[in-house]
């Protein structure tokens, strides 16, 4: 098989099955590689650990450099110690360096601060390519230690890198999210987005990736303590310079965030306006992840009047497209997540849990996104019993929660609490929880998920049950 050229997966796999495991080692290195590049991410994992104990020398460094990758991507606390199991077996300088960096990426997103700053300490640009990961892993750990000036110079000396350099795309997109973020937590952001208006006019050929890039951030906007008018009118602002400037990218996206706003607020017929001149313009100008973002809040707004044949078209339209985008990572989870709360019955809401995380590969995993298919897809588990499961989506979606910390997804988690404590026959539990979340999603102005949550329902009873009927 070796002397034909068969793949490196059934190669490996007949080694093992015969007991050779050290002779293993190699090809089932190259294969879980494949399967982290095509996006199987459980079959990678699987794979290193079936030759993890007979990996030695450099080997041995690629496979928990690999397996650290993995973890992080999903979104696994794991991931920190993983890393530093894969610094202690790497020998390369740099290698051990670009390691440190994802380890403070990964301790930071788990919210453990120190570890991220013991990881970056005493490392330095050097002018290799390393060094746009070393600035925004640098980046974000001093937004989140709420230190701007210090996140906002890193990604002053990134910039040039990623302009001069050929960094990987995520590379472009993380550093428009981080400027985006610091200028967010400032009150800065629409002055931000004016900024990136006039650098579009002079560079339309920028201005999809870099409205794509402010996805993210549009979020923590819709999510957090901004009122809602304040949006509607910014966007409103945004859209007509827009228009002025001749930016098409522009104007779809401030069309997408008006209707997205106005779903939140609970106006359905504006937000359906809206989001239907969002798709139409982003199809117009051939954003694939404009359209898809469109038509998952679209299907939402359909999901809210209670016609879920229709969200589930709208849905499988998006995904078609989400697929096949620049921010994958960041749009296939909320696409999963709606198409789970859309299913015609709760079988074939677990069975989209399933296909969600066959599907979402190393590259698809954003660790802010994921709670929009980690809050539905629990929910999911809690209808068919499967509350272990459940337990996990849970913790993943606190962990998410962190990172969106004084928004509304921490009325959702309380939400899905009070479905778990109902699950077990804590009926007191759920009924204080149920109420809590709905005090927090009044307090955001969500006025749907509110009412929702005083009704008594179960949050998790909305994969059988139209929305309306709940309200």
């Amino acid at each position: 098989m070796e002397a034909l050229d068969r793949s490196p997966a059934r190669i490996g796999h007949h080694l093992v099955q015969a007991g050779d495991h050290a002779a293993a080692v190699t090809w089932m290195l190259r294969a879980a590689e494949t399967s982290a590049a095509l996006g199987a991410y459980p079959e990678a994992m699987e794979t290193l650990e079936a030759v993890r104990g007979q990996a030695r020398g450099e080997q041995l460094a690629r496979l928990l450099s690999l397996r650290a990758d993995l973890l992080m991507a999903g979104a696994d606390v794991g991931a920190v110690d993983a890393y530093r199991a894969a610094i202690t077996a790497t020998a390369d300088p740099g290698d051990r360096n670009r390691l440190r960096a994802r380890l403070a990426r990964a301790a930071t997103m788990a919210g453990d601060l120190e570890t991220a700053s013991i990881a970056l300490d005493g490392l330095v640009t050097d002018g290799s390519p390393g060094d746009t990961e070393l600035l925004l892993a640098r980046g974000f750990l001093a937004m989140f230690q709420g230190d701007l000036d210090a996140a906002d110079a890193a990604v002053s000396e990134a910039r040039p890198q990623v302009a001069l350099g050929t960094p990987d795309e995520w590379h472009t997109f993380e550093l428009v999210t981080l400027q985006g973020m610091v200028a967010h937590i400032r009150g800065e952001w629409f002055q931000r987005l004016r900024l990136e208006l006039r650098s579009a006019v002079r560079r339309p050929a920028l201005a999809a990736g870099i409205f794509d890039s402010h996805l993210c951030v549009a979020e923590f906007l819709l999510y957090g303590p901004t009122p809602y008018q304040e949006v509607l009118d910014l966007a409103a602002e945004l859209r007509a310079t827009a228009e002025r400037s001749g930016v098409l990218r522009a104007v779809a996206f401030a069309s997408a965030l008006r209707g997205e706003t106005a779903l939140l607020m609970g106006d359905l017929e504006l937000a359906g306006s809206e989001l239907r001149d969002a798709v139409d313009l982003h199809r117009d100008i051939g954003s694939g992840a404009g359209e898809a973002h469109s038509l998952q809040r679209l299907a939402e707004v359909e999901l809210a009047r209670g016609d879920r044949v229709e969200a589930r078209r709208l849905l499988r339209r998006a995904l078609r497209l989400a697929r096949f985008t620049s921010i994958t990572q960041h749009l296939m989870h909320r696409v999963y997540g709606t198409m789970i709360t859309a299913a015609e019955d709760p079988g074939a809401a677990w069975a989209i849990v399933d296909q969600a995380e066959a599907a979402l590969g190393v590259a698809d995993r954003c660790p802010l996104c994921e709670i929009m298919l980690d809050v539905p897809a629990a929910g999911a588990c809690i209808v068919v019993g499967d509350l272990e499961h459940a337990r996990w989506y849970l913790r993943a979606a606190e962990r998410s929660a962190r990172l969106w910390e004084g928004s509304a997804w921490e009325a959702s988690i309380l939400e899905l609490k009070a479905d778990l404590a109902q699950a077990v026959g804590d009926l007191a539990s759920a009924q204080q929880l149920r109420e809590s979340a709905g005090d927090l999603f009044e307090e955001a102005g969500q006025p749907l998920d509110a009412a929702r949550c005083r009704s008594g329902a179960s949050g998790a009873q909305v994969l059988r049950v139209p929305s309306d009927a709940l309200l």
